[in-house]
């Protein structure tokens, strides 16, 4: 039998029996049988898409951003290839590929939308030719993992540059090429370093918002000269408008952008530059930073040609992600589930429930190897924001000690705090002390929000 058949095939039981049996979401293990049982089956599988291959990398809003991608794709009536849970390493790339596939190793998809992990995607430059790269944005995250934020670029980097290598070889001899293009975040000043010849960018020219928003604190943004770079406006972290004496500043963007940022929605104003054509996106998702993933898949989405009613009719219809700002039911009670795993983006959540005065919170913080063994981190998110909430906060997972401890500093009364380690109590006790008018908020990190997603699906 082809080796890829019986790894397809192998990898479709294992996923099965997983689910099953509920020994987890069934993410990584089939693509790591697979990938013993065929060396070359991630290849083989992603290289039989039809048009596109888009992939998807940076700190904050992966996940997100490829969704939006998804759902723009699928309005457009293509059939598309997505790591839609958000595993974006090697097996889970390979598990949702199999997914994808019939019995016979076949993939029928005019695209394949691949999120991937900042430290991976140079590894998968190694399988596949990727036709775009959006790159949302880069903060300092898991540095366990990856270091500080210039050893992360030059990992996107490297990724960049086998990618444009591998698209002149397969591409040169073609009439109409499809160009390797990266679509980058220009108010990033990170990720605008790495910009070449085929870049598009996006970003805001203005954010306005209808409540007052605190100004996170991001990393120092240096310029390759070596000074600080200065800026004219900040919306969150070191995204903003920046510029240095040497000469450098935030580049025009492909798309000229606004928004309206609202407590459970944002509204964008588009206007493309290309045809001066106008129109409005409602994201129906709180915070800047989803203005910003939605943005960067629509920048993407008009750049492949996709009409911008097809755009909004997407953004209308669009379902959120388990653990992406999602809003719930549970016995009852509205629950809202945001992950968080670094500084800035744990405090623009932050400032999301502090808006609301109805906020319940439950906090879970574990270290697993895909959380970030190092949760230092959570020393320098902006937990001092809540130093008003006189209610209790419930904190839990296997770290639930040191975010009681953060607590505390922050200014938490320590009669507001209630520790519960296990999880799955902390759910139980959290939902039944939400009040009817109030709304539970789940900040969890990557491998708790995947312990929640099997507590949910089980008790479902």
């Amino acid at each position: 039998m082809n080796k890829n058949i019986l790894a397809v095939n192998i990898g479709k039981i294992i996923t099965l029996g997983l689910k099953c049996f509920h020994f987890g979401s069934g993410t990584s293990m089939p693509g790591i049988i697979a990938q013993k049982i065929s060396k070359r089956i991630l290849s083989d599988l992603v290289n039989q898409t039809q048009k596109e291959i888009i992939t998807v990398t940076g700190t904050n809003g992966k996940t997100t951003s490829a969704n939006f991608i998804s759902a723009i794709l699928k309005a457009d009536g293509r059939k598309v290839a997505h790591n839609s849970k958000g595993a974006n390493m090697l097996t889970g790339v390979t598990t949702a590929m199999i997914e994808n596939a019939n019995f016979w190793a076949k993939i029928n998809a005019d695209n394949s939308v691949l999120e991937a992990d900042e430290a991976y995607l140079q590894v998968f430059a190694d399988y596949f030719c990727a036709d775009y790269l959006l790159v949302t944005n880069l903060f300092r995250d898991q540095l366990d993992r990856y270091g500080e934020l210039d050893t992360t670029a030059k990992m996107i980097k490297k990724a960049i540059d086998k990618f444009k290598m591998q698209s002149y070889e397969f591409t040169h001899h073609l009439v109409n090429p499809q160009i390797f293009t990266t679509i980058l975040n220009a108010d990033d000043p990170g990720v605008q370093s790495l910009a070449d010849e085929n870049t598009v960018f996006f970003g805001f020219e203005d954010i306005k918002f209808s409540f007052e928003h605190k100004q996170t604190q991001g990393e120092a943004a240096f310029c390759k000269c070596g000074k600080n770079y200065n800026y004219s406006k900040i919306y969150y972290g070191h995204i903003g408008h920046y510029y240095c004496s040497c000469g450098i500043k935030r580049p025009e963007t492909y798309l000229l952008a606004t928004a309206d940022i609202y407590v459970d929605y944002s509204v964008l104003h588009l206007e493309n530059k290309q045809n001066l054509e106008k129109f409005d996106v409602k994201v129906n998702m709180p915070g800047v930073y989803n203005a910003y993933n939605a943005l960067g898949a629509i920048t993407l989405a008009v750049k492949m040609g996709i009409n911008s009613n097809i755009i909004k009719e997407a953004f209308d219809s669009y379902k959120t992600v388990f653990g992406r700002a999602e809003n719930c039911v549970v016995e009852g009670k509205n629950v809202l589930i945001q992950l968080i795993k670094n500084p800035v983006g744990a405090g623009e959540v932050l400032q999301t429930v502090n808006d609301d005065p109805n906020a319940r919170i439950l906090i879970i913080i574990n270290d697993d190897y895909a959380d970030g063994r190092d949760v230092s981190w959570l020393w320098d998110a902006n937990f001092d924001i809540l130093k008003n909430y006189n209610k209790p906060i419930i904190v839990s997972g296997k770290r639930y000690a040191d975010m009681a401890v953060r607590l505390k500093y922050a200014g938490i009364s320590s009669k507001n705090i209630i520790l519960e380690k296990d999880i799955k109590k902390a759910i139980k006790f959290s939902v039944k002390n939400t009040l009817p008018n109030e709304k539970l908020y789940v900040l969890p990190t990557y491998t708790a929000l995947l312990k929640m997603q099997k507590i949910f699906k089980h008790n479902n």
